[in-house]
């Protein structure tokens, strides 16, 4: 391509999340980082993220999709699939299911799942998350948010990882913010009116400020004396670092993670990596009492994001794909 391009991202879910009361969409907000930086390079045209309650009007150039959906010839003349969700499922069978909707190219934050891509004779590119810097930056501190530990987040990973990686915070001053609800599915059925909540999501419900607004996010990333960060088993089992960690570290906040291989590997001095439960206690309680070694941590995973994680050199990456399939 040699002209102006104009590219969209397609997220199955409805755009507004900002404004519901439910649960910020990661993909709605990532996505709409990117195109903010694709729309300053002199090579863009325009670049839009569209939804299932927001359609584009006119065919596009390229069409990137962030979920599990099929392509829709009349949106695009190329359709790419850009593979950043994580699933219940292995995503290497996901990925063998989606790539019969025969897109143009793929796009992937697991380097691991690319390299399986490419054994079956598949091309495709390395896109890893990365860090809006003008939003999530360090802030001064406030009081309402100077919490010991504190997470943001809902029930998506599941009652072992929860339990492991959240619950041993509950301990301490813990800030949870999201949406913890004492409902189940089976609910509106009056047979299952009764289904037990698990124990774990009661307490958690009980103690949760509900939800943060998102301006407020990096307050408590930078306010909060720990964070903590764990991920969906699918993305430890491929190799991927999640949007919140670099987004913790770009706010100079310090964090405590699960431990994912490439993480360890690349993030090693920025990030204190845990194996849950009594082990994350004791962290937390060490952490705690030895303010400098945050600080030092701290810094370390600022410089790191700075220089190797921003969202406009991944917005770039993609762009020079896209230019070229």
């Amino acid at each position: 391509m040699s002209k102006k391009i104009k590219i969209g991202f397609y997220t199955k879910f409805h755009k507004g999340s900002l404004n519901t009361p439910h649960n910020v969409i990661g993909d709605e907000l990532y996505a709409e980082s990117i195109c903010r930086y694709l729309k300053k390079f002199d090579e863009v045209e325009d670049a839009q993220l569209y939804a299932a309650n927001y359609k584009p009007g006119a065919k596009l150039d390229v069409m990137v999709y962030l979920n599990d959906t099929q392509p829709d010839l009349n949106w695009a003349f190329k359709h790419v699939l850009y593979m950043q969700n994580g699933y219940n499922s292995s995503s290497e069978s996901v990925l063998k299911e989606l790539r019969q909707n025969n897109y143009d190219g793929y796009a992937f934050v697991s380097n691991k799942l690319l390299s399986l891509h490419k054994k079956d004779g598949k091309q495709g590119i390395f896109i890893p998350f990365g860090v809006d810097l003008d939003t999530f930056r360090p802030q001064n501190f406030e009081k309402q948010y100077c919490f010991d530990v504190a997470y943001v987040g809902n029930d998506i990973k599941g009652e072992f990882r929860t339990k492991k990686y959240l619950m041993p915070a509950v301990k301490f001053n813990f800030g949870l913010f999201g949406n913890w609800p004492l409902t189940h599915p089976l609910h509106r059925y009056k047979f299952w009116k009764n289904w037990d909540i698990p124990a774990y999501v009661t307490k958690l419900n009980k103690i949760s400020r509900g939800k943060l607004p998102q301006e407020k996010l990096p307050v408590l990333y930078s306010s909060s004396k720990i964070n903590i960060n764990f991920t969906l088993q699918d993305c430890v089992d491929w190799d991927v670092i999640t949007l919140r960690t670099f987004e913790v570290l770009a706010c100079k906040g310090f964090l405590i993670s699960d431990k994912v291989s490439i993480a360890e590997k690349l993030l090693e001095g920025c990030v204190v990596f845990t194996d849950g439960d009594n082990d994350l206690i004791e962290k937390i309680e060490y952490y705690l009492s030895h303010e400098k070694e945050r600080g030092d941590i701290s810094l370390n995973g600022y410089n790191y994001v700075i220089k190797n994680a921003s969202v406009e050199s991944r917005a770039r990456e993609l762009l020079n794909y896209l230019r070229g399939i």
